[in-house]
């Protein structure tokens, strides 16, 4: 039951940091996706929900 919960843990957490990449993190990293729509970034949503560690660790050493 143990792993169940550190799965939802998981993807909850790359849930929050999914959206916050795709709607307000994705348009300063490539500036093809600052003019892109609502479709664009949905398309993208279910990687950085999947992969969040990496894209959390890349956008916060772009910023440094």
């Amino acid at each position: 039951m143990v792993i169940v919960y550190l799965i939802y843990g998981y993807l909850l957490a790359g849930l929050l940091a999914g959206c916050w990449f795709c709607f307000f993190q994705a348009g300063r990293t490539d500036a093809g996706a600052a003019q892109s729509g609502i479709g664009f970034k949905l398309i993208i949503l279910p990687a950085a929900l999947l992969l969040w560690p990496l894209v959390l660790s890349k956008r916060i050493k772009k910023e440094k």
